[in-house]
């Protein structure tokens, strides 16, 4: 599978921009990402198998379940602070509360995100290469205006992304009723590239819809030193 990058100017450096181009078969039909539970009844298939690490997974049961449901790589979501030993089979581990569960979920999903800003589950292997340990935050806000939207989310955003150090790895979601416009993405990265003082940083951006209206959402995930 492979990919466009558009790069785009910041300060002597540059900022990859992603979208799709042809994807094999399988991974365009298979979800991105799914969650599994050990009392499941019917384990579906997806590409980045999720699971809750204090469902009391064990190595043996990563195994099976990656082989069951045809995972190219697993996640594992951590929602409370309790240690959980380091697996060569989970690529990732992905720090959350139990409400945003799904959130994260559907942030990993990019095969049901928009083709307009979008990235790939290539992208997404390459991403959790810049990491063990991911932090998840988000942020919204719902009116009138969709530029006030913007905004006030973005700030709010950035004010939580501001309290990491040193990060390696970003992936944003932009969330909203209707398609983006250039305009709202550009304000969102340029944001976000004005906080980052990391050159080395890989960005990868995603948009996809909401049911809820005149609201405006920011997901990420993110990888730190």
């Amino acid at each position: 599978m492979k990919s466009n990058s558009i790069d785009r100017p910041k300060s002597g450096n540059t900022s990859k921009y992603t979208l799709p181009q042809n994807e094999d078969l399988h991974w365009k039909k298979t979800p991105a990402a799914a969650l599994y539970q050990p009392n499941m009844d019917d384990f579906p298939l997806s590409i980045i198998g999720c699971f809750i690490i204090s469902d009391g997974w064990d190595e043996q049961a990563l195994l099976a379940l990656k082989e069951k449901v045809g995972a190219d790589f697993l996640v594992g979501l951590q929602i409370d602070d309790g240690e959980f030993e380091s697996l060569d089979i989970i690529e990732g581990i992905v720090k959350c509360q139990p409400d945003e569960v799904k959130d994260v979920i559907k942030l990993l999903d990019v095969n049901s995100a928009s083709k307009i800003i979008g990235i790939d589950v290539v992208d997404i292997k390459s991403l959790f290469e810049c990491g063990n340990l991911f932090q998840f935050i988000q942020a919204s806000a719902t009116g009138e205006s969709e530029s006030d939207l913007i905004k006030v989310t973005t700030n709010n955003f950035i004010s939580q992304l501001a309290k990491a150090h040193d990060i390696r790895g970003l992936f944003i979601g932009m969330e909203s009723v209707q398609s983006l416009p250039m305009e709202a993405f550009a304000y969102v990265a340029d944001a976000v590239e004005a906080l980052l003082s990391n050159d080395d940083v890989s960005i990868y951006y995603s948009s996809s819809s909401t049911d809820e209206f005149n609201a405006f959402g920011l997901k990420a995930i993110y990888a730190e030193e």
